[in-house]
């Protein structure tokens, strides 16, 4: 039995021609950054894990840039910067406090909490994308190797293209989700 390697087919075809890096992409992908963030940084604090971000925003970005007609690869941008939100957090919230146990950082003054913070996290995202670029090709690229988050993502903003039908199943299940929620909450 011979093992034929996949071709990767993109869902978006080379010679179709969409918006993409669009202003309100990219600010909407800013507002969820903050949100997100601000949630996982919470969650995180509290319970000591994260979860992620990117289901979320890509509903999000779904349902707002499907009101204002936007296309899938302005869903994908946004979704992914509304993501990236929950790995700064994650980082700072996982860090800090380790270098405040072990006394690393004997000040915690705003001054220096506010500078030594900021270098932590700028250097930690710059070694981040630094390092998602060298290892990309061999770990996204390879169609052998699934990757069920971004699948996952990628088959929301599928869900979406195929209209409203498929759509209506996400929005039911985020409601369904909350309900429980609630009903747990109640008790």
């Amino acid at each position: 039995m011979s093992s034929q390697p996949r071709t990767y087919q993109p869902f978006v075809p080379q010679n179709v021609t969409m918006r993409e890096l669009t202003l309100r992409a990219v600010l909407l992908g800013l507002v969820m950054t903050v949100i997100l963030g601000a949630a996982n940084a919470y969650l995180g604090l509290h319970a000591g894990i994260t979860i992620a971000a990117t289901y979320p925003a890509a509903v999000i970005s779904m349902a707002v840039l499907r009101g204002m007609k936007g296309s899938l690869l302005e869903e994908n941008i946004a979704r992914t910067a509304g993501s990236i939100g929950e790995s700064v957090a994650a980082g700072a919230i996982f860090t800090i406090p380790a270098f405040l146990i072990s006394h690393a950082w004997t000040s915690f003054t705003f001054h220096d909490a506010y500078w030594k913070s900021t270098a932590l996290m700028v250097v930690g995202g710059v070694l981040g994308v630094l390092f998602v670029s060298l290892v990309r090709r061999v770990l996204v690229e390879d169609p052998e190797l699934p990757f069920p988050e971004s699948i996952a993502a990628a088959e929301i903003h599928k869900a979406g293209q195929r209209g409203a039908e498929a759509a209506k199943y996400l929005f039911w299940n985020i409601g369904l989700g909350g309900v429980v929620f609630l009903l747990g909450s109640i008790g």
